[in-house]
């Protein structure tokens, strides 16, 4: 894991700010949804991609709900 040597600090509402080199580095905007993952003592931030939360596909998605589904796993669900 690479080291930027940018610092932030998190606010009284839990908030970081992250440093406009790393935005502009990762393309990252206002409203981009980005995941949380652990490891050990770490935190990991990592850009959203929805995938078919049946056959975990990331391509031809549909949105129902909250959840994205593939266009070949509606095809399949249609057939039932």
């Amino acid at each position: 894991m690479k080291k930027s040597g940018d610092l932030c600090t998190i606010d009284k509402l839990g908030r970081i700010l992250i440093p406009v080199k790393l935005r502009r580095k990762f393309d990252l905007n206002p409203d981009d949804v980005l995941e949380l993952y652990t490891d050990e003592e770490r935190i990991i931030l990592q850009r959203y991609i929805p995938y078919c939360v049946f056959c975990s596909n990331q391509d031809d998605l549909t949105e129902f709900g909250k959840k994205y589904v593939c266009k070949n796993c509606i095809e399949k669900l249609t057939n039932i």
